[in-house]
Formats: structure tokens, C-alpha cells, sequence
């Protein structure tokens, strides 16, 4: 398993930075890779986007958590990702945490150009990550009056 993790702070409240983060139109607007997204049936989430390896289309499951200020997601593709989200009330301003973990699924065929990147290329990952937290730490800033 590979797992990645990020944490900034906010300058904005806590339930803010999440009802931005866990509505999916603002998806593209802090998730490099993602064009667009939008719901399914129950919890499934459709995403398209692309990254460096091209286009990509995909399916998801997409689950909140308001009392506790948590989604997390997962791939329903033969690759094993997930992740999760949290922001934290710290006062003065919120912390956003995002874990991601990925595991080969059981197709190895489906599987070797991303367990390639996973290998050879771990540092792109966390850099993808790192601007997700930027960019959310900037349009929640940005949302926030003067």
C-alpha cells in the first residue's frame, strides 16, 4: 500500500472550508486532475478529468460526515483507492487534512501503468495533493469578507 498526506491551515471557519470542499460542483475548482463531477445513485460520484498519463473517466463512492467535518471516497475500479478529508475547528482558523492510500486491485494488466507512477514517480503524487490543499485554502480565503 502507498499512502499520502497533506495538512494546511485556513483562514476560515471550519464548517465553510467543508460545505465548500464537499459539494461537488467545486470539485475542478480545488482538485487538479478533475474536469468535472457529479452524482450518481445513493452514494456513487461520476468523475472525468485528466492527468499526466491522459484522459480518464471514472466511478466512486462519496460519502460525508457533517457532525464530524470527514468524507472520504473510494475507487469502485479494480484499483484500491480511497482517501479522506477532514477540517478541523482550530479557533482562529480551520486545518484541512487529506489522506490518500492506494493498492494494486486483483487485474495486474489494469494496474501496471498506475502502480508504475506509485513506484517510480511518488513525489508527483504528493505534489498533486499539496496543490489540492492550496487551492482550497485559497478559494475558502478568497470566500471569506474582508
Amino acid at each position: 500500500m502507498s499512502s499520502y498526506q497533506g495538512t494546511t491551515p485556513v483562514s476560515a471557519d471550519a464548517k465553510s472550508v467543508f460545505d465548500f470542499v464537499t459539494n461537488l460542483e467545486n470539485l475542478p475548482k480545488y482538485v487538479p486532475t478533475v474536469a468535472a463531477a457529479d452524482t450518481g445513485c445513493g452514494d456513487v460520484i461520476h468523475m472525468s478529468g485528466a492527468c499526466p498519463h491522459g484522459a480518464y473517466r471514472g466511478v466512486g463512492g462519496f460519502h460525508t460526515d457533517e457532525e464530524h467535518l470527514r468524507m472520504h471516497w473510494d475507487s469502485r475500479a479494480n484499483l484500491n483507492y480511497r482517501g479522506w478529508l477532514q477540517v478541523f475547528d482550530k479557533g482562529d482558523h480551520s486545518e484541512v487534512i487529506i489522506h490518500l492510500e492506494f493498492d494494486p486491485g486483483l487485474e495486474q494488466s489494469t494496474n501496471k501503468e498506475f502502480v508504475h507512477v506509485l513506484r517510480e514517480h511518488p513525489s508527483a503524487i504528493q505534489l498533486a495533493l499539496d496543490e489540492t490543499l492550496q487551492r482550497i485554502k485559497s478559494h475558502c480565503e478568497a470566500l471569506m469578507p474582508a
